[in-house]
């Protein structure tokens, strides 16, 4: 019965990590829309708020990377990282 309780928390954090993810991206790609497209300024010849988008937008791919494994092992085994379990 633990490890079920185990099971379920630790599948809740996983979904949970996913939809942070996704709203920080959307916190994180408003304000150049909003603020930063009024900065004048380039940084290596690059506008600071085409800079930005791309800085964020890489980390959001790294991010998902990151969680992509556990989750597809999830989906295919029904358990967090990849074990067979059975349910009693």
């Amino acid at each position: 019965m633990r490890d079920r309780a185990n099971l379920q928390v630790t599948r809740r954090k996983m979904r949970d990590r996913s939809i942070a993810l996704v709203l920080v991206g959307i916190v994180a790609l408003l304000p150049p829309v909003a603020g930063m497209a009024l900065i004048d300024g380039t940084v290596a010849g690059i506008p600071i708020p085409v800079l930005y988008v791309f800085i964020v937008w890489t980390a959001l791919i790294v991010g998902a990377a990151a969680l992509a494994p556990a989750l597809q092992e999830q989906d295919e085994t029904g358990t967090p990282g990849g074990s067979d379990e059975t349910e009693r």
